[in-house]
């Protein structure tokens, strides 16, 4: 089975420190590069909702492949996770390539 990297959305702060956003997930390939992100309108005629969005096409390049809405954090997962395409998850850095983790 594909391990799922579903990791909480992180930014930085005007500050410069690191936060973790609540409610905001994002899904990574092996390399750290982002997949598609999940996170819950607060306000307005969505609230309470799931807005999904799928950045990487059919053919696994870069793309917004989709986005939309879904009542429950599980099915924006469900969703997000059916149209990654396979073998993207897995798709290693450049370590595949011979080079060294995490530098591209």
């Amino acid at each position: 089975m594909t391990r799922r990297n579903w990791r909480r959305t992180s930014f930085k702060r005007p500050d410069g420190t690191a936060g973790v956003a609540r409610n905001d997930w994002t899904l990574s390939d092996d390399a750290g590069r982002a997949l598609a992100r999940i996170y819950r309108y607060l306000y307005g005629a969505n609230a309470g909702r799931w807005f999904w969005m799928v950045l990487i096409a059919p053919d696994g390049t870069p793309f917004n492949a989709g986005s939309g809405f879904a009542a429950t954090e599980a099915e924006a997962r469900e969703i997000c996770e059916a149209m990654i395409p396979p073998g993207v998850q897995e798709r290693g850095s450049c370590c595949d390539e011979g080079g060294e983790p995490g530098v591209e």
